[in-house]
């Protein structure tokens, strides 16, 4: 609502999606949001430099929550592109037919399984390297609910990404995390995106809004002694992102924005840059 009245110092975001890339031509996208359009008209550097041409050469899904794989859609030209994603995340994409819908064409959408804990050189459809290497590791988390009750949990159902370009240079990116506890996979990076959906636990509760608290939904709060502001001590540059619209560090002059700038992290938001 502050958005749409125009209040100063309110921005609008879009939904969590991340572009990294080596060189700066070649991008792999992590997560494909419903609003994959609209980031990448406000992209410059994602915008095609040809007829059937594209920068993005490879998407990697974390999990296959619904805001993440929707965009798949409105990808699935006739250039061909890689989807990276787990067996099981594979297992529910085969199993919903949203696999079959991307491939119109032999060759148009090549499915590269990623390992967990295994460094992968990530590379287009073609095989062409990009230069990074990706490191997938388990991150606590839960199943679609579209998937619930149809197979067992797995640690592949959802995973934070550790990248690391030619240069030496690394990246984690963890935005669906129910504990800060895994701090760990996120220590000794350049730079970390790390979950920020909730400043308590209780706040859809408070708000009105639903009866799911932050752990039903396998977000940790960034407020509270076993929040991430407090657990997660990390050196590099830290950011918040997927922050819901009822956190309150998104308001400019709050006590919640107050404290995590203090804290020395940062807050994502949309056309963010970081150079590492």
């Amino acid at each position: 609502m502050a958005v749409r009245e125009g209040r100063p110092g309110y921005e609008p975001r879009t939904q969590d999606s991340i572009a990294v890339s080596n060189d700066g031509a070649r991008f792999v996208v992590v997560n494909a949001s419903p609003e994959i359009l609209s980031q990448i008209q406000k992209n410059r550097a994602l915008w095609p430099r040809a007829a059937r041409h594209t920068p993005i050469s490879a998407i990697v899904l974390t999990n296959g929550d619904m805001d993440h794989v929707l965009g798949l859609f409105s990808l699935r030209e006739s250039t061909p592109f890689v989807l990276y994603v787990t067996a099981a995340v594979l297992k529910g994409l085969e199993q919903s037919a949203f696999i079959r819908t991307l491939r119109r064409f032999d060759g148009q959408l090549v499915v590269r399984t990623i390992e967990i804990e295994k460094k992968t050189p990530l590379a287009d459809a073609s095989g062409e390297p990009l230069g990074l290497t990706m490191r997938a590791f388990p991150a606590a988390g839960k199943l679609p609910v579209h998937f619930m009750g149809q197979w067992p949990d797995s640690p592949e159902d959802n995973v934070g990404l550790s990248f690391e370009d030619a240069a030496g240079k690394t990246l984690a990116y963890a935005a669906a995390c129910a504990t800060a506890e895994d701090g760990a996979h996120l220590e000794g990076h350049d730079a970390v995106f790390f979950d920020g959906t909730f400043w308590t636990e209780d706040e859809l509760v408070v708000a009105g809004l639903s009866k799911a608290y932050a752990k039903d939904m396998a977000h940790v709060p960034i407020s509270g002694p076993t929040g991430s502001l407090a657990r997660l001590k990390l050196s590099g540059r830290k950011i918040f992102t997927h922050i819901n619209n009822t956190n309150p560090i998104l308001a400019p002059d709050s006590d919640a924005r107050k404290q995590v700038l203090a804290g020395g992290w940062e807050i994502a938001y949309d056309g963010m840059e970081i150079a590492l």
